[in-house]
């Protein structure tokens, strides 16, 4: 009985599989901002990158 107890407590044999509505707002506003991540990586370094294509060519 104590042996069950720890199996179900600790690796979630019984779930319902609810997910929240809030969970897809979540999930949207990571990928956006990872988006935005980015974007802003490439602005921040595009000078860099741009003067070493140039100068290969």
């Amino acid at each position: 009985m104590l042996d069950e107890f720890f199996i179900e407590s600790f690796f979630l044999l019984k779930t319902s599989g609810y997910i929240d509505p809030g969970s897809a707002s979540a999930v949207f506003a990571i990928i956006i901002g990872a988006i935005a991540g980015a974007g802003m990586t490439l602005k921040l370094y595009w000078f860099k990158i741009k003067e070493k294509i140039s100068r290969r060519s």
